[in-house]
């Protein structure tokens, strides 16, 4: 864990420093900034504990001024908003036209002539960076046969744990740090819960799912990997004595991940590469990857006529399952904001000829799908 101390004045710059040392903070942990620019040239993921000063140049030579809400700022933009923050400042009587954009921020406001409580709070927040879990992303898959594919991915590194009644493997991608998370029971309930949950928690910059899904007969093909764009659920709505009126109400995914998913679904290698040395049961035919449409319920389903009535609702409707609207709304409504990306393999038509055949062939492909679109995401 590293600590960043953003000030340009050498005394309280070196008090700072020498009372983290006391605490047995390594030196070598310590980052020192005496400007804005220099700040953020620093930055970097391992740091935990931003200590900022308020009256900070915004580049070597400048004179002092107030940056301490532009570093703010700043550091939402890189998705760091997962770094605990401290304001320390001599000039306590400028507190109060600010507090509020920085109380928001969860960064406190301290007065440098009160050395016990700024060290008593500099304290405090220091042990709470050290036990914080955070992780760079989060994978959901709501069954055992789903997450399969990541526990035999030896390039993972990964290992296996329960904590906290969350059933964990614990894995690194790009260098990243991340878990894939099996959630407790199949449905939109569940998923939203421990999804919630987890975003809550670790604070990841990118959560994913992966696994199965039913197609629309005509809209995707079996075999054929699907990615989220845009999800809703089918059973929002209202039953009369007419009958149900549906009100879908959307999540769309985000334009950098769309993005970066059409990049790499136009890859013509894309289907061998994820095939690589699969020795099982294929689909027939081989169909080219999508973006698609997805549409989510809590209940299974093996209907041609309901199948129907629910592809009416949306002509682009591609894919359907039981989580994926549960996990793209969680991450829409979490503080933290994490990007989204939802890849499952059509297994079935949902009618009545479902079989398992292709299970375990989806779980795979969409799997290596989205270990590489987290290798893609954190490399650009």
């Amino acid at each position: 864990m590293k600590i960043l101390i953003a000030e340009d004045d050498v005394h309280k710059r070196d008090n700072i420093s020498s009372y983290l040392e006391s605490l047995g903070v390594s030196p070598s942990c310590i980052l020192l900034a005496k400007d804005m620019a220099e700040c953020m040239s620093k930055f970097d993921p391992e740091i935990k504990l931003c200590i900022i000063d308020l009256r900070l140049p915004a580049y070597e030579g400048a004179a002092p001024d107030n940056n301490g809400i532009g570093i703010l700022q700043t550091m939402d933009r890189k998705g760091a908003s997962n770094v605990k923050l401290l304001a320390i400042s001599a000039y306590p009587e400028e507190f109060t036209h600010i507090r509020a954009q920085f109380e928001s921020r969860g960064c406190l406001l301290l007065d440098f002539k009160q050395e016990e409580v700024w060290q008593s709070v500099l304290k405090q927040i220091w042990l709470e960076a050290q036990t914080a879990e955070v992780m760079d992303f989060i994978i959901f898959c709501a069954l055992r046969e789903e997450r399969a594919p990541y526990t035999a991915m030896e390039k993972l590194g990964g290992s296996a744990k329960i904590k906290d009644q969350l059933t964990r493997f614990d894995v690194t991608i790009a260098g990243r740090s991340g878990t894939i998370i099996e959630m407790p029971r199949m449905g939109l309930a569940d998923a939203a819960i421990t999804a919630g949950r987890c975003i809550e928690r670790f604070k990841p910059k990118i959560i994913a799912m992966s696994g199965i899904c039913a197609g629309f007969l005509g809209r995707s093909e079996l075999g054929q990997l699907l990615v989220s764009e845009l999800a809703y659920e089918y059973q929002s709505g209202k039953w009369t004595n007419d009958g149900f009126s549906a009100e879908p109400y959307q999540v769309p995914t985000s334009e950098t991940v769309r993005l970066l998913v059409r990049d790499l679904i136009e890859d013509t290698k894309l289907v061998s590469r994820l095939e690589k040395d699969l020795d099982l049961h294929r689909p027939q035919k081989m169909t080219a990857p999508k973006l698609a449409a997805f549409t989510s319920g809590s209940a299974v389903i093996a209907s041609d006529a309901y199948m129907e009535q629910i592809g009416n609702l949306h002509r682009r409707v591609s894919g359907l399952d039981m989580e994926v609207y549960a996990i793209q709304r969680a991450a829409q409504l979490a503080p933290c904001n994490p990007d989204v990306i939802c890849a499952k393999t059509v297994v079935d038509l949902a009618n009545g000829e479902k079989d398992d055949k292709l299970h375990k062939y989806g779980c795979i492909i969409s799997a290596r799908f989205v270990v590489e679109v987290l290798e893609a995401y954190f490399q650009t």
